[in-house]
């Protein structure tokens, strides 16, 4: 199956991003949470993680490229033997997502919570209020919770 990673959404005065560096090259294998760019904004350096398992197909943008958030970077498939489709059209098929990998270098390792997708925000929040992520329901591509769906999870639990 064909994921399409996305530039998350940065945060409220931040709407694009410049690529730095791509930290793993097509045919490599990503798992889920795993760093695959770094970029810069005008605040700090952060990661962006694949929030699906695969493999890295094709970059969608290059380095030093500058990228608006909810714009496709990346396509992942499940196999590394895998036809897929290249085009993408990110307007009609993929929701904004809200948050981003909010940690600064040096990166520390997010701890995956079973096998559930969620941004690294979402993830934080979670941890912090003690909820299980697999009690969320994700509205971000494919399914993956975001910070907002944590939110919401909590305002309609208590």
């Amino acid at each position: 199956m064909k994921h399409i990673i996305i530039m998350p959404d940065l945060g409220q005065t931040t709407s694009e991003a410049k690529i730095v560096s791509w930290l793993k090259k097509p045919g490599d294998k990503l798992a889920m949470g795993e760093p695959l760019l770094e970029v810069e904004t005008d605040k700090a350096t952060m990661d962006v993680e694949a929030y699906v398992g695969g493999f890295l197909r094709k970059k969608l943008a290059n380095q030093g490229e500058m990228v608006a958030a909810s714009n496709p970077v990346a396509i992942l498939t499940d196999t590394l033997d895998e036809e897929f489709d290249e085009e993408v059209n990110p307007k009609s098929k993929f929701p904004t997502p809200v948050g981003a990998t909010e940690r600064l270098r040096p990166a520390s390792s997010t701890p995956v919570s079973g096998n559930v997708a969620a941004v690294p925000a979402a993830r934080t929040l979670a941890k912090q209020l003690g909820i299980e992520l697999s009690a969320v329901r994700g509205t971000g591509p494919q399914g993956l919770i975001t910070k907002a769906d944590v939110d919401r999870f909590v305002s309609q639990d208590g």
